[in-house]
């Protein structure tokens, strides 16, 4: 029996990267997109690497995000854009395998084991590729046997990776 090849692809900071593409003033500053403060959920929904890098992490409050990062600029979430970026990314996927398991908007399985033409690596490369050229973000993509391991490769090296596991 052929082994399988399993692809997970993680579109990076996804959110916040989105965000970024419609607001160029914003490339290289701290930005978080946080949840509606007047509806008592400011919380950072997503953030961007340089606010990472101040510690904001998903999850904070405004006020402790601003804390850590005064200098943080917030945005509020636009899901219409970030749906229609995921089936983009989707739209991508498609022309290399029929077997798309979406985890989230960001996220994807992908069964790739009978792409005649390519093997899991090249295929990787080629949606890397694809995805910030036509969507101008960026994924990382994990390449194995399973989902697990093809997970723990998109989640060894971000952003803008391809990592390899083999048994």
């Amino acid at each position: 029996m052929k082994e399988r090849v399993i692809l997970h692809s993680d579109l990076n900071n996804f959110y916040a990267s989105v965000e970024c593409l419609y607001h160029p003033e914003c490339k290289g500053k701290p930005l978080a997109v946080l949840g509606d403060p007047e509806a008592r959920h400011g919380i950072v929904l997503a953030k961007n690497y340089e606010a990472k890098a101040f510690d904001v992490k998903t999850g904070d409050p405004m006020w402790m995000a601003k804390q850590k990062c005064p200098d943080l600029i917030t945005v509020p979430p636009h899901f219409d854009l970030y749906k229609r970026f995921s089936k983009m990314a989707r739209r991508i996927y498609s022309e290399y395998t029929d077997k798309i398991e979406p985890f989230g908007l960001d996220e994807a399985w992908l069964d790739v084991t009978d792409n005649k033409n390519m093997n899991g690596k090249e295929i990787a490369l080629e949606i890397n590729r694809r995805i910030k050229q036509e969507l101008g973000i960026t994924v990382s993509i994990g390449v194995s046997f399973n989902k697990i391991f093809a997970k723990f490769g998109s989640d060894y090296k971000k952003p803008d990776a391809i990592t390899e596991i083999t048994r």
